[in-house]
């Protein structure tokens, strides 16, 4: 069968399956986005400048468009992100982290000094970290919670002018046991078995004698049932149906948390971009300015038939019964009430299970276990296989198309994409594999034994310093034969013999 036969046989896209979430880091730089599937696999893509690959690399260069496995975090079964570093809790209970730990006081001090760093970039275990069964992390530190009950803090490593070959080990949280929860923003929080609530600083290595370093139990809080935490802000509901939240008094040493008066029977309750919002028994909304002993009160009206609401995507995000998705904002007022936009429906997305925000870039997991994606792409952070900056369809996050040449399975950087009805295929990796030696200037050219081959190079495309060409037009070139899997999303290139 000739190559563009066995091309164009090929099915659309092959959708990435089987997510179970998706973990998104923000940041101009940074951005980039993970999906931790059911099967305990890790995917990555987008902007790698902080090593967010775990493969040995970090910068500005080698960004992706398309999904591609993380080898040595097999078995995760949860993933959070630091500052600018990552943490993979994994099914038998040890702790790995990565990233590249930057000293940004050195840069922003305007000295002309580099920032100090310190790169781990590969998956690195941590010590005295076992027994897991969850993990949180804050800007500056991450918690662990141990089967036991007990708690394991680690504080990433400070700066270093020629970085570290083991991470520090991580430390027992004193004076706290029988947890059940664990949370973590600019703060650290824990829920003890017999309801309280203890807090205490995320910010291991402050100079301020002030901050609360030791966990601290809310004082008059019991029987917490859960915690929703962002930034400064704190909002806890008990069992007999109550919440208690944070008052912002502009002091970051300490916390001081007050029962919201007039608010019974709430079942769910979540605090983020600056508004706390809870939901009641008969399936009500009510919002208020975070920090706040309900400043600007009010009930959720703007849409009717809400299955479930959530502040997320930098908005309210409605999903209705029907499975539509509406998202509004507030606007500025004259006094304390809350003054809301109109609502808009999310075109192209239905039924959503959770979302994540990243650097201007947005992503929803639908029920089926796939996810789709949308918003600002310009270092491939969407997943979408598109080398488009701004494309604000909603898609559906690609899996890769995995490459065998002659026999041996292809590890690429970009990994081949299926795109505009063909395979395109890294044309470096490729050719290496096969003994060719590339040069691209000028044309695509293919050197072997002293003859040279030509690739036509309209339809090649670039990301990042990686070149890729259809995969038809380079095995009618070099006399390659091809086969397409579909099942297995896979194409075998073969030399001829």
């Amino acid at each position: 069968m000739s190559v563009p036969q066995v091309i164009s046989a090929a099915p659309s896209p092959g959708k990435l399956g089987g997510i179970k979430e998706i973990v998104a880091s923000p940041g101009f730089w940074g951005g980039s986005s993970f999906a931790v599937g059911t099967d305990g696999d890790v995917w990555s893509w987008g902007s790698n400048v902080f090593g967010q690959f775990a493969n040995g690399t970090a910068g500005p260069e080698g960004w992706t468009i398309t999904p591609h496995k993380i080898a040595g975090l097999e078995h995760t079964k949860q993933l959070a992100i630091g500052e600018a570093y990552y943490v993979a809790l994994n099914e038998d209970g040890t702790v790995k982290a990565w990233g590249d730990y930057r000293d940004k006081s050195v840069a922003e001090a305007g000295n002309g000094a580099s920032a100090k760093q310190h790169k781990v970039l590969l998956p690195q275990g941590i010590s005295g970290m076992s027994d897991v069964v969850s993990i949180s992390s804050g800007l500056h530190s991450a918690l662990a919670l141990r089967n036991d009950g007990s708690l394991l803090q680690w504080n990433p490593p400070e700066a270093s002018d020629v970085g570290y070959t083991e991470l520090p080990a991580a430390t027992k949280v004193q004076g706290l046991s029988e947890v059940k929860w664990i949370g973590s923003s600019i703060y650290h929080a824990a829920i003890r078995t017999n309801g309280t609530l203890w807090i205490w600083s995320a910010i291991p290595q402050t100079e301020n004698t002030n901050v609360m370093k030791k966990p601290t139990p809310v004082k008059d809080l019991y029987h917490v049932k859960s915690v929703s935490m962002s930034d400064r802000s704190i909002l806890a509901l008990t069992e007999s149906g109550s919440v208690w939240g944070t008052i912002d008094s502009n002091n970051y040493n300490e916390v001081t948390m007050s029962k919201m008066p007039g608010l019974t029977d709430i079942v769910s309750v979540q605090t983020k971009n600056g508004f706390n919002l809870v939901g009641n028994k008969k399936g009500e909304y009510w919002v208020w300015k975070a920090g706040t002993s309900l400043q600007g009160l009010q009930k959720i009206t703007a849409v009717k038939t809400i299955s479930k609401l959530t502040l997320d995507l930098d908005n309210f995000a409605a999903v209705k019964k029907d499975g539509t998705v509406w998202t509004w904002s507030t606007q500025p007022s004259t006094d304390n009430r809350l003054v809301f936009t109109q609502p808009k429906l999310i075109k192209g997305l239905s039924d959503p299970v959770s979302y994540a925000m990243g650097e201007n870039s947005k992503y929803a997991v639908l029920k089926d276990g796939t996810a789709v994606a949308w918003g600002t792409n310009r270092f491939g952070q969407l997943g979408i296989s598109a080398v488009d900056s701004r494309p604000f369809t909603i898609s559906p996050i690609l899996k890769p198309v995995t490459v065998i040449v002659d026999g041996q399975k292809m590890d690429s950087a970009q990994s081949a994409i299926f795109m505009d009805g063909s395979v395109k295929v890294p044309i470096r990796d490729v050719a290496e594999s096969l003994g060719y030696t590339l040069s691209l200037e000028g044309e695509l050219t293919l050197t072997k034994a002293g003859k040279k081959i030509s690739l036509p190079s309209a339809e090649s495309i670039k990301v990042s310093y990686t070149s890729l060409v259809p995969a038809a037009a380079l095995a009618k070139a070099t006399g390659l034969s091809a086969e397409w899997n579909s099942t297995l999303y896979q194409l075998t290139l073969q030399t001829k013999r």
